[in-house]
C-alpha cells in the first residue's frame, strides 16, 4: 500500500527489496512505543472490552471448528485476524503493528510538505505520543484497523480528486467498502467522500456526477449487502448486529453517558476539540488557503455529531484520532515553510491536552492501571472465575457471552461453555439440569438483562445450588438427588439404613 500514501512523490528509484526493507524497519521502529505500552498493560493485568470481545469470538470459532460462527460476530475482520492465536498478547501485537503502519503512512504524506525534517518529525510525534493514540494502538484492534483503511482510502481519494487518477478512485472505493468489515461507520465515510467530490473536481455534467457516486458507493453497498445476507442466514436478523442492545460489541463501545439533548453534546464536543488544537489550526489554514475544501475537512466532525443524534456510540479516542489524521493529511502541500513552527506547536500541545481525554470511561481505567499502578479489581475477579471454569469439561457451563465475554477471553477457551450461538442454548436455559453442571449468571442490575439473567439472577435453577459468589457474578452448581435432599430427610434415611 505504499502507493496509497505517497502519490505525488518524485524520488529516485531504488531496488524493490531495499525499499521494502527500509519501510519494514521504519514500521517496526514506529510500532515500538505502542508495543511497549501494550505489553505493560498486559503485565499490569488490563484487558480492554474490545479485545475481550474479539478474542471471545475468535475462541468460539476456533473451539467449535466452524468459521460460520462469524455470523454472530461484528466486526468480522479483526476477529478473523485473531484466529491465528486468540489471546490478549496477539491482539496487542497486531494492534501495535497496525499503529506503526498507520504512523508510517502519515509520515509518507508529511514528506510532500516543504517543512524541515525536524518539524515533520514533530508533527508525526504528535500523532503517536498522545494518550489517545497509545490507547487506540494497543487496546482497539478493530478501530486501529478501520482507521488505517480510512486513511489509505482518504489519501487515494485525494489523489483522484486532485490529480484525476481514476485508478485511485476505484482503489479508494474498494478500501472504504472493505473497511465496513472493521467498522460500521465505513458507509458514512463512503457517502461523505462521494458527496465531497464536487468540492475538489469540476463535474462535466450529471452523468459524470452519477458515475462518481456509483464508483464510490457501490463497493460499500456490496459489502453491506453481503454482510446482511450472512447475518440473516445465520441469525435470522439481517440488522441484528446493529440494534441488539445486549450485544458485547455495543457494550464495548457504549459511552459512559448518553447524549440525549444538545447541551451535553455541545459540552462534550467542545471538550474533545480542546484536546485536538492541531485540528482547529489546520482547519483555519485550509479555510484561508483552500476554503472550497473546508467542508470535506469537517467530515469527521459532522459524522461525530450525526452519530450522537442517531443514538450511536462515537468513542472519544475515535474522534480525536480521526481529527488528527485529517489535520495531518489536510495541511495543503503548498503551505509556506513559515507556518511549520506554529503548526508544530499546536501539534505538540495535543500531548498534554490529550491527558484530559483519559479522565472518563475505559481510558481512565487503562490509565490508572498502566501509569498509576492501581490494581485492576475487575480483571482480578474475572481471572479468578476464568481459572475456576477453564478446567471444566466441554459444554458443562451455561452462560451468556453478552455479559461473560471478558471471562471467556481470560479463560483462553470457549470449550467449557454453552453460549447463545450453540443450538441447544435456549433448551439449556429452560432446563439447565439436563445439559450442564454449572450456570454462571451476572449479579448486577446494570445493562440489559439476558434471558439467562432474567430467570436465574434471583434464584438458582431447579436442581442447582449456589456454589460461589464473586463481585457481580453467581455460580450455580448442579447437585445430586442425595445432596439436594433436606438435611432432616438425609438423617432419617441414615437412621433407617443403620438401625443399630
Amino acid at each position: 500500500m505504499g502507493s496509497a500514501t505517497g502519490y505525488g512523490d518524485r524520488t529516485t528509484p531504488k531496488p524493490r527489496w531495499m525499499e521494502r526493507l527500509r519501510e519494514g524497519l521504519a514500521i517496526g521502529v514506529l510500532s515500538t512505543p505502542f508495543l511497549i505500552t501494550g505489553l505493560a498493560a498486559l503485565h499490569a493485568g488490563f484487558l480492554s472490552n474490545e479485545h475481550a470481545h474479539l478474542i471471545e469470538k475468535a475462541l468460539l470459532i476456533r473451539d467449535r471448528g466452524r468459521v460460520e460462527w462469524i455470523g454472530f460476530a461484528y466486526p468480522p475482520l479483526p476477529a478473523l485476524m485473531l484466529l491465528i492465536h486468540p489471546s490478549p498478547t496477539t491482539a496487542t501485537i497486531l494492534a501495535s503493528l497496525l499503529g506503526g503502519l498507520l504512523a508510517w503512512s502519515v509520515w509518507k504524506r508529511l514528506e510532500i510538505l516543504s517543512f524541515p525534517t525536524w518539524i515533520r518529525a514533530g508533527l508525526l510525534l504528535s500523532a503517536i505520543a498522545t494518550p489517545t493514540s497509545l490507547f487506540l494502538a494497543t487496546q482497539r484492534l478493530g478501530m486501529i484497523c478501520a482507521l488505517l483503511l480510512f486513511f489509505w482510502s482518504w489519501r487515494l481519494y485525494l489523489a483522484f480528486a486532485r490529480h484525476g487518477r481514476t485508478d485511485a478512485a476505484f482503489l479508494s472505493a474498494l478500501l472504504i467498502g472493505f473497511s465496513f468489515y472493521a467498522s460500521f461507520y465505513a458507509p458514512a465515510f463512503a457517502i461523505a467522500f462521494a458527496l465531497s467530490t464536487p468540492l475538489f473536481t469540476h463535474l462535466r455534467g450529471i452523468r459524470h456526477g452519477i458515475a462518481i457516486l456509483l464508483v464510490m458507493l457501490f463497493p460499500s453497498a456490496l459489502s453491506i449487502g453481503a454482510w446482511m445476507y450472512l447475518a440473516w442466514l445465520f441469525t435470522g436478523a439481517p440488522l441484528g448486529f446493529l440494534y441488539e442492545p445486549g450485544s458485547s460489541l455495543l457494550a464495548a463501545l457504549r459511552p459512559e453517558e448518553a447524549f440525549l439533548s444538545p447541551t451535553p453534546m455541545i459540552r462534550e464536543l467542545l471538550q474533545r476539540l480542546t484536546s485536538a488544537p492541531l485540528y482547529i489550526g489546520a482547519g483555519l489554514l485550509i479555510a484561508w488557503q483552500q476554503p472550497r475544501r473546508l467542508p470535506a475537512y469537517l467530515i469527521p466532525l459532522a459524522l461525530n455529531w450525526l452519530a450522537w443524534n442517531l443514538g450511536w456510540a462515537f468513542p472519544r479516542e475515535l474522534s480525536l484520532s480521526l481529527w488528527t489524521l485529517f489535520a495531518l493529511s489536510g495541511i495543503p502541500a503548498r503551505t509556506p515553510r513559515r507556518w511549520g513552527l506554529p503548526l508544530l506547536l499546536l501539534a505538540l500541545l495535543q500531548i498534554p491536552a490529550g491527558w484530559f481525554a483519559t479522565r472518563q470511561g475505559e481510558m481512565e481505567r487503562w490509565w490508572t492501571v498502566v501509569f498509576e499502578k492501581h490494581s485492576p479489581e475487575m480483571e482480578t475477579v474475572e481471572r479468578e472465575i476464568a481459572t475456576y471454569l477453564r478446567s471444566q469439561t466441554c459444554s458443562s457451563v451455561l452462560t451468556d457471552d453478552r455479559h461473560a465475554y471478558r471471562i471467556i477471553a481470560t479463560a483462553g477457551t470457549a470449550c467449557p461453555f454453552i453460549l447463545p450461538p450453540d443450538p441447544i442454548f435456549d433448551l439449556a436455559v429452560s432446563q439447565p439440569a439436563r445439559f450442564v453442571a454449572y450456570v454462571l449468571v451476572p449479579d448486577t442490575e446494570d445493562g440489559f438483562p439476558t434471558p439467562l439473567e432474567a430467570r436465574y439472577r434471583q434464584r438458582p435453577p431447579t436442581g442447582f445450588r449456589l456454589e460461589i459468589t464473586w463481585p457481580g457474578w453467581k455460580l450455580y452448581r448442579k447437585v445430586s438427588p442425595e445432596e439436594f435432599r433436606p438435611p432432616e430427610t438425609l438423617r432419617a434415611q441414615r437412621g433407617n439404613d443403620f438401625p443399630g
